[in-house]
């Protein structure tokens, strides 16, 4: 096997010393960023046979870059990324035979995420500090009048895609005693849910959740799906939680929602718009969402914890290494 590995952007460095460890001097393993000129990133890409490419690349805001380095890699046999979204590159790029993986290491972090998040939403705690801070009594039983806060036991999460994450999160979420339902483009049977339809049930999941939560990956069967028309069968204290993809929710449509309260409210890790290495200071949509009160507004974090690197190099370096001794290949894509 031809042995010229590239690794491609300012995150792909963690991998390259556990690369070079296990792999051995055999192997030539480089490492590039977006930053070098594209003729050196087209003939680097050119010689390698595996590529490892990180979010800040495939994510680039110039698409024909990434379009070009790809279908420069004609010789590739293998692609590893790093992450789950897949929406960036497509089949008709690839080297003939070139296989693509993702990973899903991720899950731990987004299920814990959504489970602060339907907390939070439920109990309120950020609002009773602030309250508390002023010397407010606004919430609790000392006074008897105090307002009181809601509880998750026997509330209904409703999951459009039930994937890796969402399957956690029926983990975690079980003891607290709530109850769950799912749509996807292949349902199964699972014990741990009421019901599981295919996506044609979107409008009756919608109706039965108290908290929604979006996991789907994006593509055009999936971009807007969540719309004016589908929100308004939410229920008028139903919460929707995006930790998938921003336009899986149509950007006007859940802001006119949330700013109207026509929902209960929203948590929206993922975007419209988003920083780059040279502006990090940018909102995330078009829309002044930080005016709302009933949104929690994170910047793409679900995921990013202390412990997610770890995870994603063992990953990483077992599937690499099961392709090239030709093993079973763990979340094959292409």
């Amino acid at each position: 096997m031809d042995r010229n590995i590239l690794i491609v952007g300012e995150y792909g460095k963690i991998f390259l010393a556990p690369l070079i460890q296990a792999l051995g001097k055999s192997w030539v393993i480089q490492h590039c960023t977006i930053e070098q000129p594209k003729s050196e990133l087209l003939e680097l890409v050119s010689k390698a046979h595996i590529l490892l490419v990180s979010a800040e690349f495939t994510y680039y805001k110039d698409r024909k870059l990434v379009e070009d380095f790809i279908t420069a890699g004609k010789q590739l046999q293998f692609i590893q990324v790093p992450f789950s979204g897949m929406e960036w590159l497509k089949k008709e790029w690839l080297a003939d035979g070139c296989i693509v993986c993702n990973t899903n290491q991720h899950s731990e972090p987004i299920a814990e995420f959504v489970m602060l998040g339907i907390l939070e939403f439920a109990i309120n705690m950020r609002h009773m500090d602030r309250e508390l801070r002023q010397g407010r009594w606004t919430y609790g039983g000392s006074i008897v009048r105090g307002l009181k806060h809601g509880e998750i036991q026997h509330k209904t999460i409703g999951f459009i895609g039930f994937g890796h994450i969402a399957k956690r999160v029926t983990e975690l979420a079980t003891p607290f005693g709530m109850e769950f339902i799912a749509i996807s483009r292949n349902p199964k049977v699972d014990a741990r849910l009421k019901w599981w339809k295919d996506s044609s049930h979107l409008e009756a999941l919608l109706i039965e959740s108290d908290y929604v939560l979006i996991t789907t990956p994006l593509s055009e069967s999936t971009r807007n799906l969540i719309n004016e028309s589908t929100l308004q069968k939410m229920k008028p204290t139903g919460v929707i939680i995006n930790v998938a993809r921003g336009p899986i929710i149509n950007e006007a449509a859940i802001y006119k929602a949330l700013k109207n309260h026509e929902i209960g409210g929203a948590l929206l890790d993922v975007w419209y718009q988003y920083a780059s290495t040279d502006n990090l200071e940018i909102r995330p949509s078009k829309f002044p969402f930080h005016e709302l009160d009933n949104v929690i507004m994170t910047p793409h974090t679900a995921s990013w914890s202390d412990q997610l690197d770890k995870r994603r190099i063992d990953a990483v370096i077992k599937n690499i290494q099961n392709f090239i001794n030709q093993k079973p290949l763990d979340d094959v894509v292409y």
